[in-house]
């Protein structure tokens, strides 16, 4: 696939991965759904900003935004360039769409904000065809270890391990295709107090994990090249380095789900 840039709208995906450390594992989300919506109709709910929206047009016939805050509703219009109509303000419980009017539903990092979360699942259901697909995304409870039930970030309601969560997708799709989403091997640093908490205490590791902190430091720029010098690869992950397999779906950071709303054959 080729590499989506988006120049025109001062939107340049190398530029954001600098700027930002969540640019990568976020973006990473959007850059595997693409397969799957060639020529299809999509909603992408909680789009935010609007980030991932040219990176599903790119391949999609058509992508509509929703979110419920109105000024990431207005920023995600317009760094999309879609026209009026095409990212709205609305609740994903309640959304203002027919029976069967998309191929395609995306939503990433949304489930675990949710206290109405079975009536988003159901409405995500509904809007899709008979043999539409849902791709959504959530943190994984086996790495973030709520307490008692209740998240350590204090923005999540609820964080589900991979058995919650195929068993709460069971009762709204047919088909539920689990991955972990992990960050590639060459990152031994990832650039997120989490995971560098977690980190062996060896003194190789931790010496690494000093020098990632000194390089973090630097202008965007010069620690990019002082790491790409050192390591091989640039300080912050970008949407290329998170990899999507089963074999990591009990140990990785976030879950991946691709759900059918009737069975494959």
């Amino acid at each position: 696939m080729s590499e989506v840039r988006f120049d025109s709208l001062g939107y340049d995906p190398t530029l954001l991965r600098r700027r930002s450390p969540w640019w990568g594992v976020h973006a990473a989300r959007y850059h595997d759904a693409v397969q799957y919506v060639a020529g299809c109709r999509v909603l992408d709910v909680a789009c935010g900003t609007g980030y991932g929206l040219p990176v599903l047009k790119s391949r999609a016939r058509l992508v509509v935004g929703v979110d419920l805050e109105f000024e990431a509703a207005s920023k995600a219009l317009a760094l999309s360039g879609t026209d009026d109509g095409e990212v709205i303000v609305a609740d994903g419980s309640e959304l203002p769409f027919m029976d069967g009017s998309f191929e395609v539903v995306t939503s990433f990092e949304t489930l675990e904000h949710l206290k109405n979360r079975k009536e988003f699942l159901s409405e995500v259901r509904r809007v899709l065809i008979a043999s539409g697909l849902c791709i959504i995304s959530t943190p994984n409870a086996n790495y973030t270890r709520p307490i008692d039930g209740k998240p350590r970030n204090p923005h999540h309601i609820y964080e589900y391990t991979p058995e919650e969560l195929t068993a709460e997708l069971n009762r709204y799709f047919a088909d539920i295709d689990l991955f972990g989403q992990v960050l590639d091997s060459r990152f031994v640093i990832s650039p997120f107090i989490d995971d560098q908490e977690r980190l062996s205490h060896t003194i190789r590791t931790q010496a690494r994990l000093l020098l990632w902190r000194a390089f973090n430091k630097m202008p965007a720029v010069v620690r990019d090249e002082l790491s790409q010098a050192v390591w091989g690869h640039p300080l912050f992950p970008g949407e290329a380095d998170y990899q999507f397999t089963h074999e990591t779906v009990e140990v990785a950071p976030v879950l991946h789900a691709l759900c059918q709303k009737i069975k494959s054959k």
